[in-house]
């Protein structure tokens, strides 16, 4: 039943298509261009059958004449009108005495880039840099030393397992880390 419906719509979408297309063939257009509106024409028009435009019949549209001089022709024209101008415009010109300028010194243009100030008093800049590197060493040292007790420290679980002595404690610890997932 939607096929159905479909197919009508698309049918009737067409056949408004032809219909317009073949109302905007039958009408002819007024001078403005637009068809004639109905209550325009008279009865006789309107019963009278129209004859079918042809070559001979159809009015030529004019089409726009080409301009009487060629392109050429309006270019030489408007230098010669160019070059009257100029000849009018010029007028003798004095020339003028040449000033002597004093020859200036080349100088450089790149900038150097200015020297890096330190605000801070220099005494206390070096103070500063002097609390810096004892804090650094203080921190290097600091690191070396936990460094030094972590490699003297052994695991104690490792020398339980391993010790033979010890089996007891051993198999609990192993039972423990072995521990089996239900």
């Amino acid at each position: 039943m939607e096929d159905f419906k479909l197919i009508l719509y698309i049918l009737a979408i067409v056949a408004y298509f032809i219909y317009t297309a073949w109302r905007k063939a039958f009408n002819t257009p007024d001078d403005d261009g637009r068809p004639p509106a109905p209550q325009e024409r008279s009865p006789q028009e309107r019963q009278a059958p129209r004859p079918i435009p042809t070559a001979q019949t159809q009015p030529r549209q004019q089409r726009p004449s080409a301009p009487a001089t060629s392109f050429e022709d309006i270019l030489r024209e408007m230098q010669s009108k160019m070059e009257r101008a100029n000849e009018q415009n010029r007028a003798p010109v004095e020339k003028p005495k040449p000033v002597l300028q004093p020859v200036l010194q080349p100088t450089a243009r790149e900038q150097k880039p200015p020297r890096a100030l330190s605000l801070e008093n220099p005494e206390q800049a070096r103070l500063y840099n002097q609390q810096r590197k004892e804090r650094i060493a203080a921190a290097d040292a600091l690191y070396e030393a936990k460094k030094q007790e972590r490699i003297a420290v052994p695991n104690v679980y490792a020398q339980l397992l391993h010790n033979p002595q010890s089996v007891r404690q051993a198999f609990i610890l192993s039972e423990i880390f072995n521990r089996k997932q239900y």
